[in-house]
């Protein structure tokens, strides 16, 4: 028996966004170990001030837009574009942890 072909879609667009959420977390933890630990610091000016004037909040916006964008895209009629921006968002944040693991990777060698 067939399913319907935009309930597959749907539900892979709800896969990406928990893949989403567990970058953005991972990324939230990297991000905060890094700047304790006085190895990198937050590129964004908005999450540095958010970081350096609340760090619950800083977690919580880190981890909440993620779950609102799942919300979201649960409701949402899919589009193909969708999919390709939510690719794109997962491959940045692939790359900002590679980046993360660099820097901390060469932290750890000049101990």
């Amino acid at each position: 028996m067939l399913t319907n072909p935009l309930s597959f879609i749907q539900n892979k667009l709800v896969k990406l966004g928990i893949i989403l959420l567990i970058l953005a977390t991972l990324d939230a933890f990297f991000t905060d170990f890094g700047i304790q630990s006085h190895h990198i610091t937050e590129a964004n000016p908005i999450m540095r001030n958010l970081y350096e004037g609340n760090l619950i909040g800083f977690y919580l916006i880190k981890i909440a837009l993620p779950i609102l964008l799942i919300g979201i895209v649960s409701k949402l009629k899919s589009r193909p574009f969708i999919v390709v921006l939510l690719n794109v968002a997962i491959f940045l944040y692939v790359s900002v942890l590679f980046l993360h693991f660099f820097w901390l990777t060469l932290a750890f060698i000049e101990m």
